[in-house]
């Protein structure tokens, strides 16, 4: 049995699904590939209603991956891909983004440089998945972070060194270079939806405080920032973790604090909703939805005019198999209108369910799925994610059964 290093599994956001009022059916659940180390990423969708996904695919059943673009029809049916198959090693497509003339950029990376390939390179395809013949090659000191229409996004870490963030057209000329991680002068995000320059983060690395600030156009004059007292009196840090744009023209951001007044070593992190407006201005923070559960929150994303919230597992508890997904809705007044839980079995999974059987005495093996981000597809919702068995012996979990991967859609529930 292969195992996924636990450097690896810890970068996977794992949650659990379960069954509650009934189980899902087919037409929730949607394979998209069950080799060892498929994954995918949700990129954009294009003007009719396709969505185009990129990431990597596992290589006629070797340890090599190759990259993999694949756009999805409305109806989740394959429109096209694009496998790159030529280079050795580990080859993967990250970012992506359509061009204001149509064409489709895609940036690829090579772990394992080859001569072909020097490192990270951008390609573009036409609407149909052919490619225009058009290459451009980046530099490796520059990890790519967020893609637009317009510019790319990289930054650059190096030990005793300062942080850089660049920006560039997808020609590789610079538009934009400033000090920080994302966030001048600072750590941080970018909101995702909207081409404006609006970051958020946490100022310092310790005692450090929420902020979030937006630039002028491409450039590093600051129109506005805001940082945010700590809200709990034994708050130890805080930052903003997950930002969208409202339709009102405001932000709503996530925020976390540490909270030292706990039994916990050192401190218990604590969730608010925050909504500022469009100058950067406060309106409101909503503590009560998630103090009275404390339930860890994974993520947000916008959804027909609401702000939806999704949490896992109570905060500082050990992952539980029994433990649902659950939803907040929010109106964008700050008022919690309802929620909605995730239904699903592990039977549902044709691959995974065959490998929960453990292969040796004392060892024990548990679904797992994880909720990656989430899709609008038409009128529906959808979400990313991969689901495989992990392996326990006694109270120590001894890795991943890669075998039991499954790259899904899961269709989401909805307010009604």
């Amino acid at each position: 049995m292969k195992k996924i290093p636990e450097m690896i599994t810890a970068l996977v956001l794992c949650v659990c699904f379960v069954l509650l009022c009934g189980i899902a059916g087919a037409e929730e659940i949607h394979v998209l590939g069950s080799g060892n180390w498929d994954d995918l990423d949700y990129q954009f969708t294009l003007p009719d209603g396709r969505i185009l996904l990129t990431g990597a695919k596992e290589k006629d059943d070797s340890d090599d991956l190759e990259a993999w673009v694949l756009c999805l029809n409305p109806d989740r049916t394959v429109s096209w891909e694009y496998l790159d198959r030529e280079p050795d090693g580990y080859t993967w497509a990250r970012l992506a983004a359509m061009m204001p003339d149509g064409t489709i950029a895609v940036e690829f990376e090579n772990i394992q440089l080859t001569d072909r390939q020097n490192g990270i390179t951008v390609r573009f395809f036409t609407q149909d998945g052919q490619l225009t013949g058009k290459e451009v090659p980046f530099s490796l000191d520059y990890i790519p972070f967020r893609a637009t229409p317009n510019w790319l996004m990289l930054y650059r870490w190096k030990e005793g060194d300062v942080d850089e963030t660049l920006l560039t057209d997808w020609d590789g000329n610079e538009l934009l270079r400033y000090d920080g991680m994302i966030m001048p002068g600072a750590y941080g995000f970018t909101v995702e939806n909207t081409e404006e320059l609006v970051l958020f983060g946490h100022d310092t690395l310790e005692d450090s405080h929420a902020k979030i600030m937006k630039l002028d156009g491409l450039t590093d004059n600051v129109l506005w920032e805001t940082t945010l007292e700590w809200q709990l009196p034994d708050t130890v840090e805080a930052r903003f973790d997950g930002g969208i744009k409202t339709e009102d023209g405001g932000y709503a951001v996530l925020l976390e604090e540490g909270d030292a007044n706990t039994d916990a070593v050192p401190y218990v992190w604590r969730d608010f909703l925050v909504k500022v407006d469009a100058e950067g201005r406060v309106q409101w923070i909503n503590r009560e939805s998630f103090e009275r559960d404390n339930l860890s929150v994974r993520g947000m994303f916008s959804h027909n005019g609401k702000i939806v919230v999704y949490c896992g597992q109570v905060r500082g508890s050990d992952e539980d198999p029994a433990q649902p997904w659950v939803f907040r809705w929010f109106d964008e007044d700050g008022k919690e209108i309802g929620t909605t839980e995730i239904k699903l079995n592990a039977e549902d999974f044709s691959v995974m369910s065959q490998y929960l059987e453990p292969e040796e005495e004392g060892v024990r093996r548990e679904p797992v799925i994880s909720f990656a981000e989430e899709i609008p597809m038409g009128d529906e919702l959808w979400a990313l994610g991969v689901c495989y068995a992990n392996e326990w012996n006694g109270d120590e979990e001894t890795g991943t059964c890669v075998e039991s991967r499954e790259l899904v859609l899961v269709r989401l529930p909805e307010l009604e």
